[in-house]
This record gives C-alpha cells, structure tokens and sequence, in this order.
C-alpha cells in the first residue's frame, strides 16, 4: 500500500493505533486526538481522519463493525482493525522506529536564503528563536505527564536541546564577530 506524505503516514499510524485498543467510529477518533494532551504530541489535521478511515477500508485494513443512529444524528460507522491492518500497522511502528525522517523545516528554508535578510536581523532573529526553543523545552515538561510515552519526552527534550545548543552557538559567533569587527 502506498504510504504517501508523512502527514498522512502519522495519520494513518494513529488511527490503526487507536484501533488497535478498540473499535472505534471517526467522530470518537476525532476527539480523541483533538484532546488537548495528544494534540501537543500528535498534531493531525482531524479533517483527514475520515479520508485516512475511507482509504483503509478500502485496502482491508479497517472494517465496518457497524453503523448506528442517534436520533436525528447523522450515521456512526464504528471500524475495527483486520488481521491485515494489525500487520501493517505493526509494518508501520517497525518502519517508525527505525527510519531517519527528511527534515524539512521551515527554519532550514531561513537558513538558506539568510543573505536575503539583512545580516543585522540575524543575531536579534536567533535570540527570539532561542527564547522560542527554551519556551518548548517548559512545555514539555508541563506536557510530560500527559505523553503516552515517557521516552516521548525525553526524545523531544533532547532534540529541543540539541537545537538549542546549536542556536546559541551561533548567536555567540555572530555576537563575537561583531565585537572583534567594533573594536577594530
């Protein structure tokens, strides 16, 4: 099965995941992961659920348990994973756990067009970046009690550090620069 952008990949790895427990319909998936607490780990756009829930079906991998109403509500497919979708799903943690994703972060665009900026920016630009990473760096402690995974955390603390580290080393070389360059 085609496995598409990353975006739909972590779709895909949720829903199978949460499936996975129990059966469950899109609208209680949807809540689930508009949640505050799994909203900070897993940011998914809840309007792909019913497509990503649509295109497993369509594969085999999810099945309709069945379909209720509530009253004047609209229908409730409640889905389940099939054997199948278990052993892509377990294909999918397998292919997480061990692949180095691309980063294709917006900070890297910045980094290679930083000549079309004017060079004074760039030190005061870093600085609000270092205050941004020491800001995520609190909110993960705040949200470490609300991860499903301890090493969650700590995997993203390390990566915020790292990032950290990396940007005020930079902000210092700019500073030192500019203070040999006044002095001469």
């Amino acid at each position: 099965m085609e496995l598409g952008t990353a975006t739909q990949l972590i779709t895909r790895l949720i829903i199978l995941w949460l499936l996975s427990e129990r059966p469950l319909h899109g609208y209680r998936i949807k809540r689930i992961l508009a949640d505050v607490a799994l909203r900070h780990w897993f940011p998914i756009e809840t309007g792909s659920i019913y497509s990503v829930l649509k295109t497993l079906a369509a594969a085999g991998l999810v099945e309709t348990e069945i379909v209720e109403r509530e009253g004047q509500r609209p229908e409730r497919t409640q889905f389940r994973i099939t054997q199948a979708g278990r052993e892509h799903y377990r294909e999918l943690l397998r292919r997480a756990w061990t692949e180095v994703g691309r980063s294709s972060e917006s900070f890297h665009l910045a980094l290679a067009a930083r000549s079309d900026l004017d060079e004074s920016e760039i030190p005061e630009l870093l600085a609000i970046r270092v205050k941004s990473l020491r800001q995520r760096i609190s909110e993960l402690e705040m949200a470490s009690n609300s991860a499903p995974a301890l090493a969650m955390v700590e995997h993203s603390r390390a990566l915020t550090l790292a990032d950290l580290t990396w940007t005020e080393s930079e902000l210092e070389k700019l500073n030192n620069r500019g203070a040999t360059t006044s002095d001469i």
